[in-house]
């Protein structure tokens, strides 16, 4: 079984702009689905025709002697044969309703989180309880810890709706957890070039190398204070290097990370390389003893570069926090540092300033990232243990390897997303039978028929009863002429063209002819149609709109 995958460019794009974590894990399934998923002809779900090529691109670049084939959203539909719907995000509310006018059980929508601290993020989920999700759709909980979080989000909203609404009953998505993924195979070859990347960047035999790969984000991703405070111990005994691979988002958080360095760690030499470049990226992995990522932030979920490190063999040191406590054992393939963070409602003051939007976001998860502290002792007996002793770097590395092929290799996390998509279309066919499509067209509450939301503004509606003729004096040429003009918007109609707005005209005789009889004449299309094509007609002046047929 496999989907549809929603395909936006910026969603899988690592080469432009500042890429984050969401973006290189896009990039990572979607290059990984290309490979490794059972369907010979890959779908993509796209806005337009050439975002289509784009995808079928992309598929072609990783899986040559595939057909893949797209959807476009305008023709929806055809993802009943499908069956379900996959994007590189979680579900979104709109999803649900657009899903709807189709019917409940056209298909499954299937998402994956990323970060969750956002209001976005959070005004999103907790959306998804007033609109349309069903038990057979699923948001892909990239960890334990993300999963818990959505849980209490969900909570916290129906909390809300039974004390406001009395509301009583709940549908939830399913919330199933794989994390994300990593080619293992490619990975492990980052560090076979071990020591000539090591002469690369002056390093000497005996160095003890430590590498931080990712965003440089002190606010946003990982305050490295605890990370150079516990180097700084281990560097009273051994030649540290610690080698900071990553990219910031100006100049001033550059700045702020070397006047860190140069006050908290200056006995270890630092190395800082533009993780951007590919080249660079693998002398970093090469290079590197030990692979370091202290995280302390509420906005990271999952983290993938630890699992990318054990897969390439390194031992890995992390912060028992979030994500990482599902993938690193500790003392098995490193060490997980401990964490503690202040206690429910001391961040009540930062929530309110945020949902008020007295602080962006940046500042928000900033100052919230200021009370989580890291235990900079714990992180420093690490490190000396794996300084101190090459065995065990070796043994944790290869340790990390057999654990990062087993679970996280992108063949078995590909594998466990088309064994869920198949779980959710049992669920969807043994699910509640839907009312038929036709009953629910137009059910979107908050995307009505305009017709319908502004009936109150015209002086009276158009009907079946009115009767229309055409107006004196105009022939042919001259409708064709007033059709063709810029503002007459026929161009720009998905539904309606000249050809048949002049066949419609034709339709009428100029001794006035019933909306009834225009109907029956064009059965072919619908009576919505219809009548938008004579409003038409009578806005350029075209036909005139009579009375009501006194003869119905």
């Amino acid at each position: 079984m496999t989907a549809a995958i929603h395909f936006e460019t910026e969603a899988y794009d690592v080469t432009h702009g500042k890429p984050m974590g969401r973006h290189f894990a896009g990039h990572g399934f979607l290059s990984a689905f290309a490979r490794y998923t059972s369907d010979d002809s890959p779908i993509g779900y796209v806005g337009n025709a050439k975002l289509g090529g784009e995808f079928c691109n992309f598929i072609k670049t990783f899986r040559l002697e595939s057909s893949p084939r797209f959807i476009v959203s305008a023709k929806a539909g055809a993802l009943r044969q499908v069956g379900c719907l996959f994007t590189p995000s979680p579900i979104s509310a709109a999803q649900t309703w657009q899903r709807e006018l189709h019917g409940p059980r056209s298909w499954s929508l299937c998402g994956v989180n990323h970060t969750l601290s956002s209001a976005r993020a959070m005004d999103g989920l907790t959306s998804l309880l007033t609109a349309a999700v069903q038990p057979w759709d699923a948001i892909i909980c990239t960890s334990t810890a993300s999963r818990t979080v959505i849980e209490t989000l969900f909570t916290r909203q129906e909390d809300h709706l039974s004390r406001r609404l009395g509301a009583s009953r709940f549908v939830r998505p399913q919330l199933p957890v794989i994390p994300l993924g990593v080619d293992c195979e490619s990975q492990a070859k980052r560090t076979e070039r071990g020591d000539g990347a090591r002469a690369s960047l002056g390093i000497e035999p005996g160095d003890f190398v430590v590498l931080f790969l990712g965003r440089l984000s002190f606010h946003a991703k990982a305050n490295p204070a605890p990370m150079y405070l516990a180097l700084e111990k281990v560097a009273q005994r051994h030649r540290v290097v610690l080698i900071e691979c990553g990219w910031t988002a100006n100049d001033q958080i550059a700045r702020a990370f070397s006047e860190a360095r140069a006050k908290l760690c200056p006995s270890v030499r630092s190395i800082v390389l533009d993780g951007r470049i590919n080249d660079v990226r693998d002398t970093a992995w090469a290079a590197a003893d030990v692979f370091c990522s202290l995280s302390d932030n509420i906005q990271e979920t999952f983290g993938l570069t630890p699992i990318e490190a054990m897969a390439a063999g390194l031992p890995v040191v992390v912060t028992d926090w979030d994500g990482y406590r599902d993938t690193v054992r500790n003392g098995i393939d490193g060490f997980a540092v401990p964490t503690i963070a202040a206690p429910p409602g001391a961040g009540q003051p930062l929530a309110v300033r945020y949902a008020l939007e007295v602080d962006s976001y940046d500042s928000y998860i900033g100052q919230a990232s200021t009370a989580i502290a890291v235990d900079v002792d714990a992180a420093a007996a690490a490190f000396e243990r794996l300084a101190a002793d090459p065995d065990l770097r070796r043994r944790m590395g290869a340790n990390g390897a057999a654990r990062a092929r087993e679970r996280f290799d992108w063949k078995v996390i590909v594998k466990a997303y088309e064994e869920l998509w198949q779980e959710l279309a049992a669920v969807r066919k043994a699910g509640q039978a839907a009312p038929s499509p036709e009953t629910m067209r137009g059910f979107w509450p908050a995307r009505p028929d305009p017709f319908e939301l502004f009936a109150s503004f015209p002086s009276l509606p158009f009907s079946s009863q009115h009767v229309v003729s055409q107006s004196a004096e105009i022939g042919e040429a001259e409708v064709l002429e007033r059709l063709n003009l810029k503002v007459a918007l026929v161009n720009a109609s998905p539904d309606i063209s000249s050809t048949f707005l002049l066949a419609m005209w034709k339709q009428v005789s100029d001794q006035g002819t019933s909306v009834r009889e225009v109907l029956t004449a064009h059965r072919d299309a619908s009576p919505a149609l219809t009548a938008r094509a004579l409003m038409w007609l009578a806005k350029l002046g075209l036909l005139k709109i009579n009375p009501r047929d006194e003869r119905s």
